[in-house]
């Protein structure tokens, strides 16, 4: 039990270390990420936007037919 208690307080003190040595309020979160990976998030993030108003505007389109 004492073993999981000090394992657990140094993952504790890891992240703070982390915290401090990184300011990550300051970026947004996918800012440390791969270009690659920006460009796939912003694509599916644009496909599902655009996806959406398509389906907005077949009901739209039933409504009014």
């Amino acid at each position: 039990m004492a073993k999981k208690l000090v394992m657990a307080n140094d993952a504790d003190a890891r992240v703070a270390e982390q915290a401090q040595a990184q300011p990550m309020w300051l970026m947004p979160a996918d800012v440390n990420e791969p270009l690659s990976e920006r460009l796939v998030q912003a694509g599916s993030r644009w496909a599902g936007i655009a996806s959406f108003v398509v389906a907005l505007g077949a009901v739209g389109l039933w409504l009014l037919g």
